[in-house]
């Protein structure tokens, strides 16, 4: 174990991706359901989460902590690749968006966030500056999240009534 994660694991499964390309095309299912109020239940095999509501994150806080969570990631699984030892990565955001369309009050400005500002903050025991940065860059260009929120993925809605 390095940072948390099993080296040997990552290595193997990095192996095999490479090996068998396919295997890199994931098809993720999700179901939610209304839970009353402003609150859902997201279920994806034995694993749930509530969003919305007073006690939970609302959606736009999820997907905002969901592109943080994947920035970590990025940075720690690529840290550990290049045995590079964290101490800490914590990471400040602030995501700005207007709600205006939801509550109909106006056409303008489209309800999702309309940017992001970030910063990382990083240590770590036996690392240069430059190494740093680096990993910090690979947030860019590796993180499946940045990129799913930066490329406006089609969204086919198809409905039923019960």
């Amino acid at each position: 174990m390095f940072n948390g994660m099993d080296v040997e694991e990552l290595n193997d499964d990095i192996d095999m991706f490479k090996q068998n390309p396919t295997k890199c095309q994931i098809a993720q299912k999700i179901t939610a359901e209304w839970m009353g109020g402003y609150r859902s239940k997201v279920s994806a095999g034995n694993k749930e989460l509530l969003i919305g509501g007073d006690e939970n994150f609302s959606p736009m806080a999820a997907t905002h902590a969901s592109l943080l969570s994947c920035e970590i990631t990025v940075i720690a699984m690529h840290a550990t690749l290049r045995g590079i030892e964290l101490e800490r990565i914590y990471i400040e955001s602030e995501g700005n968006f207007d709600i205006s369309r939801l509550y109909t009050v106006d056409n303008e400005p489209n309800p999702g966030f309309q940017n992001f500002n970030y910063t990382v903050k990083i240590k770590a025991k036996n690392a240069t500056p430059d190494q740093l940065t680096e990993l910090v860059k690979l947030c860019e260009t590796h993180s499946p999240v940045a990129d799913t929120i930066e490329s406006q993925v089609p969204i086919n809605l198809k409905f039923e009534i019960e």
